[in-house]
């Protein structure tokens, strides 16, 4: 059986140790969610384990317990093979193609197509450019893959994800998840501890409620997240994250790269040189610079030797307003 498996980023699952193209038998006996190797059948359901920043895989299963997962396609198995390497626009092709091939699924095909599904645990996928996937219901799920496409999904738990220059997938309700592929992409999901990610120059990700997540990869993107202990992170040179609401962290990495946290105690972290970060009250940001050929870490504290809501650099080794 097919299927598609989450890892961290040092390919580990509930600290075992996996490689691509390795073969891994489980000794003894499998129950789902709890012993053997776990996987999920339609792609984008590994976002209900891992979050699109983690690491994925298409997997081979044999031994497949007849369990079913109530939530999902979760699948339990005694041996996994780790095919190969996917990243999200790999997971939204695969999702179009898995759609198309169950009855219960609504699926479009051909340029400026729409498919609408409707109800729980309902599925949508849309495959063309400029097409459209439209889903609503707890757990449902909505791809769309081809420039200019759109995927939307609304209820708890939902997924939306687009692959494609200039496509976004928008995702609403707690824990959902929004993942978009392509330069220019956008990803945008509301609810709390939500999940959006976007990859691609020029890409942005949005996402609001407490304890969610924005993540953006590439040169100019933007990474935006609101909410009390939210998190935004972006990589790319003059990429931005910006944080807002108690607690938060906002994170940037590249150079030229800025990172702003608004509100009681935040973090707000650059990773790269000649960048900007500020802070709110009771909160602390640090730059890091070059001495020379040493690279070394300006640490700014609000109320000590930094104020609240202004942006800072470093110049000729010291802290100063820019």
């Amino acid at each position: 059986m097919k299927a598609y498996k989450g890892f961290n980023h040092d390919m580990t699952c509930r600290g075992f140790q996996f490689e691509i193209g390795k073969t891994y038998t489980h000794d003894g006996e499998i129950k789902l969610c709890e012993s053997g190797f776990h996987s999920c059948e339609a792609p984008l359901d590994v976002f209900n384990f891992y979050p699109p920043t983690a690491l994925f895989a298409e997997v081979e299963l044999d031994g497949v317990s007849e369990e079913t997962h109530k939530q999902d396609t979760k699948r339990v198995s005694k041996s996994l093979i780790v095919k190969a390497a996917i990243d999200i626009a790999g997971l939204v092709k695969a999702q179009v193609e898995w759609c198309s091939k169950k009855s219960d699924a609504s699926f479009s095909e051909g340029d400026s197509s729409t498919a609408a599904s409707s109800g729980y645990y309902s599925t949508a996928a849309s495959s063309g450019d400029s097409s459209t996937a439209a889903s609503s219901g707890y757990s449902s799920t909505a791809a769309s893959s081809g420039d200019s496409s759109t995927a939307a999904s609304s209820g708890n738990y939902s997924k939306a994800a687009s692959s494609g220059n200039y496509s976004k997938a928008a995702s609403s309700g707690y824990s959902s998840t929004a993942a978009s592929s392509g330069d220019s992409s956008t990803a945008a999901s509301s609810g709390d501890s939500s999940t959006a990610a976007s990859s691609g120059n020029y890409s942005k990700a949005a996402s609001s409620g407490d304890s969610s997540t924005a993540a953006s990869s590439g040169d100019s993107s933007i990474a935006a997240s609101s909410g009390d202990s939210s998190t935004a992170a972006s990589s790319g040179d003059s990429s931005t994250a910006a944080s807002s609401g108690d607690s938060s962290t906002a994170a940037s990495s590249g150079d030229s790269s800025t990172a702003e946290s608004n509100g009681k105690q935040t973090i707000a972290m650059v990773a790269g040189l000649n960048g900007k970060a500020r802070a709110g009250i009771n909160g602390a940001f640090a730059l890091p610079w070059l001495d020379g050929e040493q690279v070394r870490i300006a640490v700014g504290i609000i109320g000590e030797n930094a104020k609240a809501d202004i942006w800072y650099c470093v110049k000729d080794g010291v802290l100063a307003e820019c």
